[in-house]
């Protein structure tokens, strides 16, 4: 272990009671988040006016609340305590995912979920601090155009839409098999009560990978034909499944399995198991 690396376990080790507070309170957050998108999505699946949103369109929505500001600077907290504690299952792997191929593909996926919670967590602050920021329609397009641009564009726009399938993949696995359950703890739940909250987690994690899936294969086709304006985000994947046939029905169905993501993720807070170091 390098000496830097020594250095920051030494110092999680001495604040580790206070980083596992704030991992679950990061977990909370990213909960009432994806809650938000859910909720926003399955009220206009029933008829009720609005438009699909992501992450960041629900923070602006929520900004809209009675004391929308305080809220929005409570979830920067949490989700820079998630953002955190990604960052530390990358660069500490208290959850022993080791340095074989499989292990720093995980970890570095932590490390990319780090740096993008930082996003939302500066996103939110801003909201918070403003009362309100821009937020361009299908910025995903935006980023796809100056990929493009680059030597090799078209690789490297394929090459993320196929990271993305594969975490689709991926989720899917863990949704069919729960093999996320093991890192929980429901010593004092019944059977019963664990089991309809293995359910929520496996619906709410197979709509978040259908959402995933749906986004990259955009980015795949957007690779192939070189054209940015194909590529579509969270928001555009769930207005893409309103045009569907009986896309009513589709749209209501990922969202409730988006908010059921968002219960899940509040779920991890209570009863996830969290170490900070190894």
């Amino acid at each position: 272990m390098s000496t830097a690396s020594s250095k920051v376990e030494r110092a999680s080790q001495q604040v580790a009671p206070g980083l596992e507070a704030l991992a679950r309170f990061g977990y909370a957050s990213k909960g009432v988040v994806y809650g938000t998108v859910g909720v926003l999505a399955l009220s206009l699946a029933l008829g009720g006016a609005g438009r699909t949103t992501d992450t960041r369109g629900a923070l602006l929505r929520l900004q809209d609340l009675p004391a929308g500001s305080a809220v929005l600077w409570v979830l920067a907290v949490g989700l820079t305590g998630y953002a955190l504690w990604q960052l530390l299952r990358a660069i500490l792997d208290p959850e022993h995912q080791g340095t074989g191929a499989r292990g720093l593909v995980k970890r570095a996926g932590y490390l990319i979920s780090g740096v993008i919670y930082l996003t939302l967590t500066a996103f939110s602050a801003r909201v918070a601090a403003q009362g309100s920021a821009s937020r361009d329609q299908n910025s995903e397009a935006q980023a796809a155009s100056q990929v493009l641009q680059l030597p090799g564009g078209q690789l490297l726009l394929g090459l993320a839409g196929a990271v993305l399938l594969a975490v689709a993949g991926r989720q899917f696995y863990k949704a069919y098999g729960a093999r996320f359950m093991m890192h929980m703890a429901f010593t004092d739940v019944g059977a019963r009560y664990q089991n309809t909250l293995k359910r929520i987690g496996q619906v709410g994690i197979a709509a978040r990978g259908l959402l995933l899936a749906i986004v990259g294969i955009f980015l795949l086709m957007a690779a192939w034909q070189n054209q940015a304006s194909i590529a579509i985000g969270t928001s555009e994947a769930l207005a893409w499944l309103r045009e569907q046939p009986a896309g009513q029905f589709l749209l209501g169905a990922v969202a409730l399995g988006t908010l059921f993501y968002g219960v899940w993720c509040v779920t991890q807070a209570v009863y996830r198991r969290i170490k900070v170091v190894g």
